[in-house]
């Protein structure tokens, strides 16, 4: 007994579709079966024929499947290997790609075996399943597989790579083919029909392909499911695989930051061109403990980014982060002169609310009012400066 269990693949985006099409499946097959088996008339009418090859028949075919066992093993190869490939590709084109490997399975099975068994009914997800591990194979040959065997008293594990999944599978398809000529039940030209659709399909979309490196990257962080496990360049390669995924851009950064090196250049533009997305995703802690460490000297950073920073960090409880970074953008010589207003106001107030610094807040709100009178800042540093002076006016004697 030989069964992949699970994919050291993780996918790039959520895989609507792959979920959507599971959930389809099972549900035309519960409404078209007896729970163990699907209904004869079901499958006359539906399946594909000799006598019906047309459109219709080959979309409604591939929603079909015979037995219990056809489906739940269908379905699991769809979710192997579906979500890293829907993840590669987003969801239009996984739904394009599965759909032409279906019909490009059904149309070499037709032509083989369709003439000699007219009234013979084909049916099943398989074409277009295959047509998902092809794609597989091309976009990640590497991507390791988890196999579970057991012969005889002997069972275990082991990790296969994605181009021996795909020699395992296509290999049985192409020696079974020529064994048994059709005459096993089983479609075997429509599942290699369906693995060279979804090769090239990839192929001509010019799909990014994952190297040796990255795999073996994606695998370890799959066991350990810790980036903090993961080297520089094994984060960086996990980047470039997939440069949306802000958890690995925030730790890639984080771990350049502590090279003898510091980061490189890439890292950097990686970093500032994530750090919107990043801002909404991530924490705000581990992102500006890295561009503090990036805004040395002051005015490296752009003094916008440093007042968001603050901004989030004050937000978040974090008001002597959030007071280093409004001093960061005072001694910016280049900050604009309205990023500068902000963050004196702002560090004011914290003085004031936070900590209870009455003659801290104090200065704050002068030198507002006193280099921006006409700001709406400064309208709002005269009342709280009103305040403040009340707090630091003696008191009289009891």
């Amino acid at each position: 007994m030989l069964l992949p269990v699970r994919s050291k693949n993780p996918p790039e985006s959520i895989p609507f579709v792959t979920i959507i099409l599971i959930t389809i499946n099972i549900v035309v097959y519960a409404c078209t079966s007896n729970g163990f088996e699907a209904r004869q008339a079901v499958v006359d009418h539906w399946g594909l024929k000799g006598s019906n090859f047309d459109f219709i028949h080959m979309t409604t075919s591939m929603f079909l499947h015979g037995g219990l066992m056809h489906i739940i093993g269908n379905m699991w190869f769809l979710y192997l290997f579906g979500f890293a490939v829907e993840g590669r590709l987003k969801s239009v084109k996984f739904l394009i790609l599965y759909l032409l490997a279906g019909y490009a399975g059904d149309l070499l099975h037709q032509a083989i075996f369709g003439a000699a068994s007219p009234n013979v009914p084909s049916i099943g997800a398989s074409g277009a399943i295959m047509g998902v591990l092809g794609a597989a194979l091309y976009m990640f040959p590497h991507g390791k597989v988890t196999f579970f065997y057991w012969l005889r008293f002997s069972y275990g594990t082991f990790d296969c790579p994605m181009w021996g999944v795909a020699g395992i599978y296509l290999g049985l398809d192409i020696l079974e083919a020529m064994l048994f000529g059709g005459k096993d039940g089983v479609g075997h030209m429509a599942h290699i029909g369906g693995a060279v659709a979804g090769l090239v399909i990839c192929l001509i979309l010019r799909a990014k392909r994952d190297d040796a490196f990255t795999s073996d990257t994606k695998a370890m962080l799959a066991d350990t499911k810790d980036l903090n496990t993961l080297s520089r360049l094994e984060l960086a390669s996990l980047h470039k695989a997939n440069p949306t995924d802000t958890a690995v851009t925030i730790n890639w950064m984080y771990k350049s930051l502590r090279d003898p090196g510091g980061p490189k250049e890439e890292c950097k533009q990686a970093f500032f061109q994530s750090l919107p997305r990043m801002m909404a995703e991530q924490e705000i802690g581990p992102i500006a403990t890295c561009v503090a460490a990036l805004n040395m000297p002051p005015g490296t950073v752009k003094s916008t980014v440093i007042i968001d920073c603050a901004s989030r960090l004050e937000r978040a409880g974090d008001n002597m982060m959030a007071m280093r970074f409004y001093e960061a953008v005072l001694k910016d010589p280049n900050a604009p002169a309205g990023d500068q207003e902000a963050a004196m106001f702002r560090g004011g107030m914290i003085s004031e609310a936070v900590f209870k610094r009455f003659d801290s807040a104090k200065v704050a709100y002068s030198e507002v009012i006193r280099r921006w009178p006409m700001s709406p800042f400064a309208e709002q540093a005269k009342t709280r400066l009103a305040y403040v002076e009340t707090q630091l006016a003696p008191k009289p004697p009891v």
